[in-house]
């Protein structure tokens, strides 16, 4: 699920599901909210740093649990409500959250990465947004895309499924550093040191001053459910 480690001011909470390419289960994403929430009441952590064990960042969603949750209308609303809830956990605790990526992120795993304050990734990373090869509205991830990106960028991106490599990333703002992949997690460790400015009221209202206009994200979360809504 989520492995935790202090390095000085520092804690560092890997996804760790390396067997399922740390697809995000309702357990883990329970958990990685309990440990986001767990380092920002602890006075000795300064900031976080979201990164994976195993090959690849994250794959995305469960997707045996969506299977089986599939005829269960009720259990697949509360497993979208605490997918909300994740993504929108990063930016509304009052400590810096840096991503550090390897390998690949994608779908529910690459908006997570996104939803940090900042993201570092390993040169050969990608990011990647499958739903729609899957036959899946990718409707969790438009909202988190659609401030950063043009229209026809978002919708080449969402509608194709094709993997934006790293490089591509920076260039668009999405990545703030793009770094060999031995020096990820030093390079992330140290952004996050940097960004460690400010006490915590302060720290969250910056956050919010950075990420209220133009489209907060839990507003953007209730468009896409009226949506879906319409095509249900």
């Amino acid at each position: 699920m989520i492995r935790a480690e202090t390095q000085g001011r520092l804690r560092l909470l890997h996804l760790s599901r390396p067997e399922k390419r740390n697809a995000i289960d309702t357990v883990t994403a329970e958990a990685l909210i309990a440990a986001l929430r767990d380092a920002e009441v602890d006075d000795e952590v300064a900031a976080i740093v979201l990164a994976a064990d195993g090959a690849l960042f994250c794959a995305g969603a469960d997707l045996a649990e969506r299977k089986a949750l599939a005829d269960d209308a009720a259990a697949l609303a509360r497993r979208g409500a605490l997918s909300e809830s994740l993504l929108l956990a990063p930016g509304s605790i009052g400590k810096p959250v840096i991503a550090a990526v390897h390998g690949a992120a994608l779908g529910a795993g690459a908006a997570l990465a996104l939803c940090c304050d900042i993201m570092v990734m390993a040169e050969g990373a990608s990011l990647g947004f499958p739903e729609a090869r899957h036959g899946m509205l990718p409707a969790l991830m438009a909202p988190v895309l659609r401030p950063r990106l043009p229209p026809a960028t978002l919708f080449r991106l969402l509608a194709t499924g094709a993997p934006l490599p790293a490089g591509d990333a920076l260039a668009l703002g999405l990545a703030a550093a793009c770094v060999p992949a031995a020096s990820l997690l030093p390079d992330a460790a140290s952004l996050a040191e940097a960004a460690a400015t400010l006490p915590v009221p302060q720290m969250r209202a910056l956050k919010r001053l950075c990420n209220t206009a133009p489209s907060p994200l839990a507003d953007g979360f209730a468009i896409a459910r009226s949506i879906v809504k319409e095509i249900a």
